[in-house]
């Protein structure tokens, strides 16, 4: 009778085994979400306490997917939750990450706070580093140079030197461009660089505000009125818009585009976080 107990158990146990086998290589063969429902599966039925390892599992899959909203929930848990363990620290490093691809570097730095109460001196260096390329595209310069002031390493001094020239990248006035299609329609959409809006303004605006002259000169102002309200207003102020848009977008753009030839030149900042 025993014999058979211990028989039973010895079967038991490699099954057991192989079902966390089965999710990894569900993980590693990129079939995401069966190692999902596996882990979820080693996940009710742990008895180990390794919960966090699970759940940070989980996530790493839903992650690998493009599942980012899905990769939150479990994360969330295992760093809330009243278990320690080594695990943790990788929970939070993913949950950064996932807040990086998304945007939010407001709750970025609230994670990288957390990281860094059990992180050694080289690696809070490091995670100030990466809070502040949190605030470098957001464009908010002076808390950024503020922390790389404080970081003795990544060739901070001369990165500061490079945020403090952002100021000399190429920006466009509206106000200018504004201005100049009132006086000559078209010519603030050729300021912009938009050559062809910029004929289309000065052929269309343009001819119906000399029609409109033409009818003020000729005493036939209802006319003019009935063109200047429900022609000229209405193109002319559409393109207007659409020129401050342009323009909006332009400046961001060069302001991006220099960002990017700067970052080519530092530690990339989501190299470093997984490396902690």
């Amino acid at each position: 009778m025993v014999s058979r107990i211990i028989g039973i158990i010895l079967i038991f146990i490699p099954v057991m085994s192989t079902a966390t086998d089965l999710a990894d290589y569900y993980f590693e063969k990129e079939c995401y979400f069966e190692a999902v429902t596996e882990y979820k599966r080693q996940l009710y039925f742990d008895k180990t306490g390794e919960h966090d390892l699970y759940l940070y599992k989980m996530a790493r899959a839903y992650y690998r997917a493009g599942k980012l909203h899905l990769a939150e929930e479990p994360l969330i848990e295992a760093v809330t939750n009243s278990e320690i363990s080594t695990a943790e620290r990788d929970c939070l490093k993913l949950l950064a990450a996932i807040h990086w691809d998304n945007y939010d570097y407001d709750a970025m730095r609230t994670v990288l706070a957390l990281l860094s109460e059990n992180s050694n001196d080289e690696q809070r260096d490091q995670i100030i580093y990466i809070t502040a390329w949190t605030y470098i595209y957001q464009a908010d310069w002076a808390p950024a140079t503020e922390r790389l002031e404080s970081v003795n390493s990544f060739n901070s001094k001369e990165l500061v030197s490079d945020i403090n020239n952002v100021s000399s990248v190429l920006q466009k006035s509206k106000k200018l461009a504004s201005l100049m299609s009132n006086i000559i329609p078209g010519t603030g959409q050729l300021y912009s660089g938009d050559f062809q809006n910029g004929l289309y303004s000065f052929l269309l605006v343009g001819s119906v505000e000399a029609s409109i002259i033409w009818n003020i000169v000729e005493r036939a102002y209802f006319i003019a009125a009935i063109k200047y309200l429900f022609i000229f207003s209405r193109y002319s102020r559409g393109g207007l818009r659409n020129l401050a848009r342009k323009i909006d977008k332009d400046n961001i753009d060069r302001i991006g585009y220099y960002l990017k030839d700067v970052s080519e030149k530092y530690p990339d900042p989501i190299q470093l976080l997984n490396q902690l």
